[in-house]
């Protein structure tokens, strides 16, 4: 394997890494960025694994699937390699940045599942100083993201100012954001220049700074920055959004069309009764009974109308208000409105399927079809899984779950 300059493998979803449970120590490989001259496998040295194949969603639209493996920070000695804690990791990019509704394709240590939701929270840091040219910081005490300075500038709007990047916890860095520090606060550069909440993000509360990318919540962090030199920037207050847990299923759902009002459905050792449909609001009341009948969790699924997803087309995937409303969970059961769109990646339009069951652009839709004569459209999955992030992984207690841009 030759000498090779280090090519980092980047996307703006989510990268899910298996790694040593012993990681979340800095002093390990996790927080270190990779030698310039590190040697890599490229797909084309071993197809079979690090190639991106391709695998349907539940509506049959294709995504790309990648796995591969990185050893960082290793060292010879007395010719054995010497992998540090946090320096084997296997990664894997499946369909999960989509949507987390349309059932799409996700791959776990070779295990083909599909992907059904996601918790996040911000992790937040204060009080602290970014070295210039220094180390990542890390933002929270377990936290994915580091922050770090790129530099200082000299700023041509007669402000004090400084430029960021934001650093992975695998040391890859990757959006710039220029900002000027007018009395103390954190403001983009584009802000001031063009009319504040131009493009880049929002003010909420004051005097809090959010920046990220509009269709993509985790891609979303904040900066609360005190003052800056050429020894660095000093931060009164970071953050960034962090994933808690995600749910996957290795089966694929129970797809149940044409559910009326009254009519039971089996979902493993349980049953789904479904007990009013509206077609107008887009709302189905549905309980979940167990083998006695006994009710065991009740609620009201939606509404899903063609205003839903006119007005929040973009929201049904990230807002963590609107999306637990189309959905039952309880244990390891799912009980979800079957929709019926097409999420493109970044900004784009959405599409939606008819009743002929073709996806047709939105401002030609004229129905959702998860309703139709009093009926509704459901999925059922009765095998759901929680994946806790850097808690020991169930499949093997060595290993954690940790999201990071590799």
């Amino acid at each position: 394997m030759g000498r090779k300059s280090v090519r980092p493998v980047v996307s703006i979803v989510l990268w899910l890494t298996v790694l040593p449970s012993a990681v979340l120590a800095q002093d390990g490989a996790h927080y270190k960025l990779p030698s310039p001259n590190a040697s890599y496998v490229d797909p084309e040295e071993m197809p079979e694994f690090l190639s991106p194949k391709l695998l349907p969603n539940r509506h049959g639209i294709e995504r790309g699937i990648t796995e591969g493996f990185m050893i960082r920070q290793s060292s010879v000695e007395r010719g054995k390699i010497i992998i540090p804690p946090g320096g084997l990791i296997y990664f894997t990019f499946g369909g999960e940045g989509f949507s987390n509704l349309n059932g799409e394709p996700f791959v776990l240590a070779g295990k083909k599942s599909v992907w059904l939701d996601k918790k996040e929270a911000l992790a937040i840091k204060k009080n602290f100083t970014v070295a210039q040219n220094g180390p990542p910081v890390p933002l929270g005490n377990e936290g994915t993201i580091a922050l770090a300075s790129a530099g200082l500038m000299d700023g041509f709007l007669q402000v004090q100012s400084a430029r960021f990047q934001f650093v992975f916890a695998n040391g890859y860095r990757t959006w710039d954001l220029s900002t000027v520090l007018p009395q103390g606060y954190a403001r983009s550069r584009s802000a001031v220049s063009y009319g504040y909440l131009q493009g880049e993000g929002m003010i909420a509360p004051p005097p809090l700074q959010f920046f990220g990318d509009p269709f993509d919540a985790a891609a979303t962090f904040y900066v609360v920055a005190d003052s800056a030199s050429p020894q660095g920037v000093k931060i009164r207050e970071a953050g960034a959004l962090d994933m808690l847990w995600f749910k996957i299923s290795y089966d694929g759902p129970v797809v149940a069309d044409d559910v009326a009002a009254g009519r039971t459905l089996q979902a493993g050792k349980h049953r789904v009764k479904v007990l009013s449909v509206d077609p107008d609001l887009g709302t189905a009341r549905i309980a979940l009974l167990d083998s006695k009948d006994t009710v065991l969790a009740e609620k009201t699924l939606g509404p899903l109308t063609m205003e839903t997803y006119g007005e929040k087309r973009h929201l049904l995937e990230h807002s963590t208000v609107i999306r637990p409303t189309l959905s039952l969970d309880y244990e390891n059961i799912r009980i979800q409105l079957n929709t019926k769109f097409d999420l493109p990646f970044g900004p784009g339009p959405l599409r939606l399927m008819n009743e002929k069951g073709d996806f047709v652009p939105l401002p030609e839709a004229k129905e959702v079809g998860t309703f139709h004569g009093g009926k509704v459209d459901l999925l059922i999955y009765d095998d759901v899984e929680t994946m806790e992030l850097r808690k020991p992984w169930s499949e093997d207690s060595r290993f954690i779950l940790q999201t990071a841009y590799i």
